[in-house]
């Protein structure tokens, strides 16, 4: 993933194929776009403290085979090392991902799958009469995709369910069709909830807006 942008059509398909799904099933699916799940500003500091680290190693070593040059004082040393820590800090500070490259892969599934569950309950997800709500939740920065099913939906259709509708979203995306693959991805749910018997109520309404959620 990377810099993905959706075109007022893409958003328009996108919204008709949840339409859709919700015409036939009792499901309602609500599909969010976020940039990323955590700044991991942290980590900022410890690519400093790797640079400075990488910095003393490099002197000792040329001091140890006689090649440091005769100006690098302990004043000039000390400095220099300081300036190539602020170096690495500011590398840090601009690029996020070469902040997330220093963060464990279990930290990142926890951040993401904390910020998952805040939109399903910052987007009242779970505010339908039947609790079958869905959430198909994108975080481009960690390229991960989460799909949340509320109470009345996961009672009939396991977690691991999901993992196709996933790779739809991510086929998609890695393919430069991001909206053909949320489509995609929104008609297999669409044949999971009536294949679990999900069909819509005679008095089936829409409870939740089927716009495309994309983060700022």
């Amino acid at each position: 993933m990377g810099n993905l942008t959706f075109s007022d059509s893409d958003k328009e398909k996108v919204k008709a194929a949840v339409a859709d799904l919700e015409l036939e099933s009792s499901g309602e699916l609500v599909i969010y776009f976020a940039k990323n799940s955590h700044e991991y500003r942290s980590t900022s500091w410890k690519l400093g403290g790797i640079f400075g680290v990488v910095a003393i190693v490099i002197i000792i070593t040329l001091s140890y085979l006689w090649l440091l040059p005769p100006y690098f004082t302990p004043i000039f040393i000390a400095s220099t090392i300081l300036v190539i820590m602020i170096v690495g800090f500011l590398l840090g500070v601009i690029s996020p991902k070469i902040r997330l490259s220093l963060v464990p892969e279990d930290i990142v599934d926890k951040a993401v799958i904390t910020k998952a569950r805040d939109i399903f309950l910052q987007e009242e997800v779970f505010n339908t009469i039947d609790r079958t709500g869905i959430l198909i939740y994108i975080s481009e920065l960690e390229h991960e995709v989460v799909v949340l099913g509320d109470s009345g939906i996961n009672s009939k259709i396991p977690g691991d369910t999901w993992t196709v509708v996933v790779d739809s979203v991510l086929s998609g995306i890695k393919s430069g069709k991001a909206a053909d693959g949320l489509v995609e991805a929104t008609k297999q749910c669409k044949a999971l909830l009536l294949e679990h018997g999900f069909v819509a109520r005679k008095d089936n309404t829409n409870e939740l807006s089927n716009d495309l959620r994309i983060e700022e």
